[in-house]
């Protein structure tokens, strides 16, 4: 998966190819080992999911204790966020009880069944503003008493709302995901490709980290030179852009992932809408000239429309 858009996973072989983030990955270490809880702050494809799964991997290999790891993406309200935080602490579900007021502060407190030694760590890779001003807002009191360190990832936008009070005092720390150094632009490749690696990010300079391997994917595809790949992916993120925010979004994730149909599981769950949502913007990018589309065999068997960026070499 050398060039693969998906996130690093919290294994031995993906951690090998794990780069370019290590200052964070070393600070969030110590955090959590303190017991801060941290907002982990950065743009799409800045490397949020990866960098959690590596803390992951590696507090398990040193501490022997496996984090919880929480797609909070997939959670619509405070209650299943609190079942999915207490499923991944391998807690039985909880049952229902009538009235927010009452049945949150219970449940909240009912995760300490899961922590055996001194504390536990949750990440959470993204969390919704409104779930994530109730959780850690409005019930943060009740949160901070159990044996729990949290570390959260969220976007810029989705953080502002962790960022006012009452929640502001719950996160001690803030980790924010800047752009890559040349010098991380080049490990990250040199991880991926060796020297060819080293060699391509000498052409091209592009901080984002999934922007980045996606174009040493399709240099490597296409045979174009990085640079080129990256002067056409500069001028298409322009005009998408001019389609607004669930555009800019939806292209970010097609160049990461590669051709995909808009039933695609890995794409829905990443920006956590329907498929129908989905089908709504590709038509609007599709209707703009900025991605193509053609059926193609499904994983059932059945046909599927399968969407990619359209090329633009040497347009103006």
């Amino acid at each position: 998966m050398t060039l693969s858009g998906r996130p690093l996973l919290d294994t031995e072989p993906d951690h090998q190819l794990f780069a370019g983030r290590n200052e964070e990955l070393y600070r969030l270490l110590g955090l959590v080992r303190g017991g801060v809880n941290t907002l982990v702050v950065g743009d799409r494809g800045s490397g949020k999911t990866t960098l959690l799964r590596q803390l992951a991997f590696v507090l398990r290999r040193d501490a022997g204790s496996a984090p919880a790891f929480v797609e909070g993406r997939l959670a619509e309200t405070p209650r299943e966020f609190l079942d999915l935080v207490r499923a991944r602490l391998g807690l039985p579900p909880y049952a229902p009880i009538e009235g927010d007021l009452v049945e949150l502060p219970a449940v909240i407190g009912a995760l300490g069944e899961a922590v055996t030694e001194s504390r536990r760590v949750v990440l959470v890779d993204e969390v919704s503003p409104s779930v994530g001003a109730t959780i850690f807002g409005r019930l943060r009191d009740e949160v901070w008493q159990l044996p729990l360190v949290w570390v959260i990832a969220v976007t810029p936008d989705d953080a502002a709302a962790l960022r006012v009070p009452p929640a502001d005092a719950f996160f001690e720390a803030v980790v924010p995901l800047e752009d890559l150094t040349w010098e991380e632009q080049r490990e990250l490749l040199e991880a991926r490709l060796g020297r060819e690696g080293a060699e391509m990010a000498a052409q091209v300079d592009e901080g984002n980290p999934r922007r980045l391997i996606a174009l040493a994917r399709a240099a490597k595809e296409t045979g174009i030179p990085a640079a080129l790949q990256q002067e056409a992916m500069e001028r298409r993120r322009a005009a998408v852009a001019q389609l607004g925010r669930p555009a800019t979004m939806l292209m970010a994730e097609l160049e990461s992932l590669g051709p995909v149909s808009a039933s695609d599981q890995r794409l829905l769950q990443r920006l956590g809408w329907t498929r129908s949502r989905a089908v709504q913007v590709f038509r609007e990018l599709e209707n703009a000239g900025l991605v193509t589309s053609a059926f193609a065999k499904g994983p059932a068997g059945g046909r599927q429309k399968v969407y990619r960026p359209v090329d633009s070499w040497g347009d103006e």
